[in-house]
């Protein structure tokens, strides 16, 4: 499997923070923080296979605790990855020695630990009981222990039970182990920036935007689309729940079979109390649905496109995760949405009768995936949609839900009339990171190096290496680091200064490692070093292994041989160097097939939907307001001082119809194509305003202030624009870059940009 890259960030920050802590005295803890859908799973189990690599002060054992059966599906998961691995997998159950092995995972849930006796206080698992053979957790542990194992403790979803009393004295009486790794979206504490600082405790974070740009899982969610157009008073508030969502169920598979996708939409419609057994509550709303999909659109359990999944109850449950399952809707209350992965599911409706109104991340957690991990070119298919009949919702304020939920629309004005502009829509590619093409490159350049043809078996070719390599290790004795010196190598990285010498000691195992990983970071540039220098690392370990004949022998050996000589490090960079010119001519090809690209003729969006972050702002001569107030533009509360005035200018013209706020990265918003010059790419620039004026022309500006207006990003854009306006002269269109002063507010209209204001091509706005 290849992670993304958000996931190599998080595995190696977790091994670094990892291995520090495992340093530590006593009992540590590492929190990873990763949104619903972004696979945390598939991170943690890289992370166990990455850290059998790394030179750590002791032997483990590892004991993984989730909620329900969320250990039996990440168990599953985690074995299908760490399939050739040295690590030994087990249910609690499952285990047949006294104590835990070494590099064995042994997976079992809160509730078969912690459930006790309400009267007697004694616990109910035969796992946690004394006196059973020996049989039981804290006999395990002790055992363990006392054989020279640590334990390190992995909590999936820790905001769920972890922090209950009877977890805690488990973990800190009982299990007691060595370092904690806790998992969740919403962790329930999080270190200080002091522990953090002082490495006492570890924290990562994976962002949840580079989830979503990654395509793992939905851009937004959007709640009640369009509903007030389905009034009807002859229909329950429930029979119109159903029918939008359903009518928006069907849109969207429309959708997926023009993408030539077989992804099948299903729609979940919860049941209202929050009670694990089916309620009376539940049982009454229930038959109510039923009767509403059954006898208004023809959906019922024994034609297969009604599944129910309830405690009692659970029917064309078994293959209902399978992208083009025939089941179109599942009924479900809230007990299975812990763990419950079924990407294809992409509507959601909730009834008045449920407690919970605030709309946070988790509460549509299992409608936030992408079916098959990646965005389609047609956005309605990248979102989530919810349909209730609560008659509020609170979005929460935490960073994240008020930007993912989109509950405010907007409108266009009925006396719009279609300007037609040309503009592009562009897939996104990826920029500046070596991907995995670099591995067959680096295998070519190498053997071409040492002279390697394909037919020689890996004695002949560790001969023919072992000419101008030095390949024993008892040879190498010094560590040498010549030709670079480095700061600040990327964002993610504290600062890092390393110069020529020899060190005239003993090189210890952690300072070859070390100096392997700089080596590679150093030979990544000018790619990201924090994504690329992993693809070299492997590149080379590829090469040995393959090659060489170097399976067997530890990754440690392989960093002697590189770091540990000047002349094996010059070798090695030279044949980087031709792999990676070799790189750049291939990857722009390969990037630029991957793109799609669509041209289209772009008008005002009839709808569209914002987030909590909108404000109501004045809009008189906006061609676009709020659906519940009409005089009024919802814009983005964190808009440049630039964007409002210019706002405020457009307010206060008396020569315009009406002016649009532009969105970006989307196919409804309007975008200008240019070319990246450092990447060479086609990329798309989405103007600030487009503005009809009342003598017929349309006006396209962008607002820039400061070294926005005097940067290279500046001149590529206005220089489009200007290419763009020319291009399309009969439709009467003018414009440019625009920046306001003490003196006035001013736009550039020459071919050529330069900020210098005194050149011919700034015009005042007000003249134009």
């Amino acid at each position: 499997m290849i992670l993304k890259r958000y996931q190599q960030n998080a595995v190696t920050k977790l091994i670094a923070r990892s291995t520090t802590l495992l340093q530590k005295e006593g009992s540590r803890v590492c929190v990873l923080k990763a949104p619903t859908g972004s696979g945390k799973t598939i991170v943690i189990a890289e992370f166990l296979k990455q850290l059998t690599l790394a030179k750590l002060p002791h032997h483990y054992a590892f004991l993984w605790i989730s909620s329900n059966d969320l250990h039996l599906q990440s168990k599953e998961k985690v074995a299908g990855y760490l399939a050739d691995s040295r690590y030994v997998l087990s249910l609690l159950d499952e285990i047949t020695d006294d104590q835990f092995q070494e590099n064995q995972i042994v997976f079992v849930n809160w509730e078969s630990l912690t459930k006790q006796d309400k009267q007697t206080g004694e616990f109910k698992n035969l796992f946690m009981k004394e006196g059973e053979g020996n049989r039981n957790l804290q006999s395990y542990v002790a055992n363990s222990k006392e054989a020279g194992l640590e334990i390190i403790l992995i909590v999936d979803e820790s905001h769920y039970h972890y922090w209950s009393e009877r977890s805690q004295e488990l973990v800190q009486g009982i299990i007691a182990p060595k370092l904690i790794i806790e998992v969740s979206a919403t962790p329930s504490v999080i270190p200080s920036p002091e522990e953090i600082e002082q490495e006492e405790a570890g924290f990562i974070s994976i962002r949840f935007d580079d989830v979503v740009s990654e395509g793992m899982i939905k851009s937004a969610t959007i709640v009640n689309e369009a509903f007030g157009s389905l009034g009807d008073f002859r229909k329950t508030a429930d029979e119109v729940v159903i029918e939008a969502s359903l009518a928006k169920r069907e849109a969207l598979g429309s959708g997926f079979i023009a993408e030539g996708s077989n992804v099948r939409p299903l729609l979940l419609i919860q049941l209202p109390s929050d009670t694990q057994a089916t309620s009376a509550l539940d049982q009454s709303k229930l038959e109510e649905v039923e009767n509403i999909l059954k006898t208004k659109h023809g959906i019922t359990v024994e034609n297969g496109r009604l599944a129910v999944w309830l405690s009692d109850r659970k029917d064309n449950t078994e293959e209902i995760t399978e992208n083009d399952s025939p089941v179109d809707v599942l009924i479900f209350k809230q007990a299975i949405a812990l763990g419950w992965d079924c990407p294809r599911a992409q509507i959601l409706v909730m009834f008045r009768d449920i407690k919970v109104d605030q709309f946070e991340i988790q509460t549509i957690g299992r409608i936030m995936r992408m079916p098959e991990a990646k965005h389609y070119e047609n956005d309605s298919l990248n979102q989530a949609y919810v349909f209730t009949n609560l008659d509020r919702i609170n979005v929460a304020q935490d960073g994240t839900s008020e930007g993912y939920f989109k509950v405010h629309r907007v409108v266009r004005r009925d006396s719009y009339k279609p300007i037609d502009l040309a503009s592009i829509y562009l897939s996104r590619i990826d920029y500046g990171d070596l991907t995995l093409s670099f591995r067959r490159l680096f295998k070519q350049e190498a053997n071409k190096y040492f002279g390697i043809l394909e037919e020689d078996n890996q004695r002949v070719a560790k001969d023919k290496a072992d000419i101008k390599l030095d390949l024993l290790p008892q040879e190498l004795t010094k560590v040498i680091i010549s030709d670079a010196i480095i700061q600040n190598i990327d964002e993610q990285m504290r600062k890092e200064i390393l110069g020529t010498g020899c060190a005239e000691f003993a090189v210890s195992p952690d300072e070859i490692k070390r100096a392997y990983e700089v080596f590679a970071k150093v030979c990544s540039l000018p790619f990201a070093p924090v994504r690329s220098h992993t693809k070299i690392q492997q590149a080379i370990y590829d090469w040995f292994d393959k090659q060489l004949g170097y399976e067997t022998i530890s990754r440690l050996e392989v960093q002697r041989i590189v770091v540990c000589s000047e002349i094996n490090q010059k070798i090695f960079r030279e044949i980087i160097e031709s792999a990676k010119g070799k790189f750049k001519e291939i990857d722009k090809v390969e990037k630029q097939a991957k793109q799609k690209k669509r041209k289209y003729n772009w008008n005002v969006p009839e709808v569209d939907y914002f987030n909590e972050r909108f404000e109501l702002a004045n809009g008189e001569q906006s061609i676009v307001v709020s659906a519940q107030h009409p005089t009024k533009a919802l814009l983005d509360q964190e808009r440049s001082i630039q964007e409002k005035t210019f706002e405020d200018i457009l307010e206060a013209s008396k020569t315009i119809e009406w002016w649009y706020k532009n969105g970006e990265s989307k196919d409804s918003y309007f975008a200008i194509p240019y070319i990246d010059e450092s990447t060479g790419f086609e990329r798309a620039f989405y103007p600030d305003y487009i503005v009809r004026f009342d003598r017929g022309s349309i006006g396209v500006f962008d607002t820039k202030s400061g070294f926005t207006a005097s940067g290279k990003d500046a001149t590529v854009k206005s220089n489009a624009l200007q290419a763009y306006i020319k291009d399309h002269s009969e439709q009467s269109l003018f414009g440019g870059l625009v920046t306001t002063d003490r003196t006035g507010t001013f736009v550039f209209t020459g071919m050529k940009y330069t900020d210098d204001k005194t050149n011919a091509g700034w015009k005042r706005f007000d003249q134009l």
